[in-house]
């Protein structure tokens, strides 16, 4: 793994050498300004990228095919999507029925080129996990014989590999029965199938407001800014406020959504405290462990529904993408719609399960270790003199609820977020770390958070003055922890030194 400490040149994959990669290489901040600006040279040289922003190779060299099978027009724009039934589900959000060609079970729909339109239609996209797989898509071109082979890796036999993903996941969710444990094709088709049939469910009831509890994924706040009528609160610690709002307004509350932890302050609520309380008024508890992980904290007993990214410590390689939704059986609510959940999930390509299958047997391993290395360099950074703040479990606000609901003491989730003590262009460009998108991968990734999840904020003073006042620092860098000898990761920012 030594090869991910030197510097990797920009635009080569994360993992390497993996088309299927989720992340790609940034390793100046000029690289990612660069691409957020859509400079069509930097662009050009990336071969791979964060799959709902960046469209994969294989992807796109399906799209190129099925445009010259089908002679569609240059005047119209063509957007891959997954399966039928994930047409059927952007129909029923953006209530237009499209025109589309089928390639084996993936579609393509043919648009007319409205911006305002195709932009709404490529957002509900990407916030709702409706994307064609790498492996999806390289399947597709094999059996049409436009490319000589697929990639070589391990994967589990078909017929074991859904059953493994389970019998994992159960462990760690409480040893759920696995007939409540839901894949889907990506972690935000989970959250957001788990969260329309909640709300379609409830609205009838007169309860259309979603409380959205922390500085969450950009894609989870989009969904519900879409979706619903939001109530948010930033500062998931002040209990007496979320007290108080729903003693006057619980009636017309569907569901909360938090992060366990929230990204990119790594905040804890207190779960038990906040269940007794959605319990109190009757408001189902949504909850993303995706960064925590199962086998660090236990939340179903505190929750009704989980979720998690199974792209991330679930897979560890950063090379694949599913998800999971949990279902809590002692849930009431939960029970009495569990054949419903079904409707907007979008079934994970085989390719993708085999996969996964394969790595997840680790998965348990793979956190206890990047847990230890964590407080390790947690203990680390917060003694050098170049470093200002670090956003952690560990802070005082959120140890105390973090240990309400942990497994072992040495069980901690792998993230810590970085503010340097002068601009973060200074140390990143200089930090000979893997950079870029994404977590939870076996080698250490540092990411510029606030520069590629909310870019635009950074471009206006009224959007800098609103992420402070959210709490969101710009110039952090997120560290996702990996399972490298912890001595190579302290090294790395022991050079920031000379």
């Amino acid at each position: 793994m030594s090869n991910y400490f030197d510097t990797i040149p920009f635009g080569f994959s994360l993992p390497l050498q993996n088309p299927h990669a989720v992340s790609v290489s940034m390793p100046l901040l000029q690289n990612v300004i660069d691409y957020e600006e859509g400079d069509e040279t930097a662009i050009a040289k990336m071969q791979s990228g964060y799959p709902r922003f960046f469209q994969n190779k294989l992807v796109k060299k399906l799209l190129g095919f099925v445009k010259e099978k089908h002679a569609i027009s240059s005047e119209k724009i063509i957007l891959p999507i997954a399966s039928l039934k994930a047409k059927s589900i952007l129909e029923y959000l953006v209530e237009v029925e499209f025109t589309c060609v089928q390639e084996e079970d993936c579609v393509f729909l043919i648009l007319d080129n409205e911006p305002d339109f195709l932009k709404k239609c490529k957002d509900y996209i990407r916030n709702i996990g409706l994307l064609i797989s790498s492996r999806k898509a390289e399947a597709v071109l094999y059996k049409l014989g436009q490319i000589p082979s697929v990639f070589p890796e391990n994967k589990a036999n078909i017929s074991l590999a859904e059953k493994t993903i389970k019998t994992v996941l159960s462990k760690g969710y409480s040893h759920v029965d696995e007939e409540n444990i839901l894949l889907t094709n990506c972690g935000m088709n989970a959250l957001f199938a788990a969260y329309e049939t909640i709300l379609k469910h409830r609205k009838p009831e007169g309860r259309d407001t979603v409380i959205q509890l922390g500085w969450l994924y950009v894609d989870t706040m989009e969904i519900i800014e879409k979706r619903s009528t939001a109530q948010l609160q930033i500062n998931i610690h002040h209990k007496q406020q979320l007290e108080n709002w729903l003693e006057n307004n619980h009636e017309k509350v569907a569901v909360l959504i938090t992060e366990v932890t929230t990204n990119p302050l790594i905040q804890c609520v207190d779960l038990p405290w906040l269940y007794a309380l959605c319990q109190k008024y009757n408001i189902v508890l949504l909850i993303d462990t995706t960064i925590a992980t199962p086998f660090n904290v236990d939340v179903l007993p505190y929750c009704d529904i989980a979720v998690e990214s199974l792209t991330k410590f679930a897979c560890g390689n950063g090379d694949l993408l599913l998800g999971a939704i949990v279902l809590n059986d002692k849930s009431e609510i939960v029970n009495a719609l569990k054949n419903q959940f079904e409707q907007f999930v979008i079934p994970a390509f085989e390719g993708e399960v085999q996969r996964l299958a394969f790595q997840i047997e680790d998965y348990e391993n793979r956190v206890k270790k990047v847990s230890e290395n964590t407080k390790i360099v947690y203990e680390y950074l917060k003694n050098q003199p170049f470093v200002k703040e670090i956003y952690s479990v560990f802070h005082e606000d959120s140890i105390a609820n973090y240990h309400k609901i942990i497994k072992s003491e040495t069980a901690f989730p792998g993230l810590l977020s970085v503010v340097f003590d002068k601009d973060l262009a200074f140390y990143y460009d200089k930090l000979n770390l893997s950079k870029g998108p994404s977590l939870g991968t076996e080698f250490t990734i540092a990411m510029p958070y606030v520069y590629l999840a909310h870019y635009e904020d950074l471009k206006t003073v009224a959007g800098e003055q609103k992420l402070n006042a959210l709490g969101i620092n710009p110039n952090i860098l997120r560290l996702s922890i990996g399972i490298e000898p912890v001595e190579e990761i302290i090294l790395a920012f022991e050079k920031l030194k000379i």
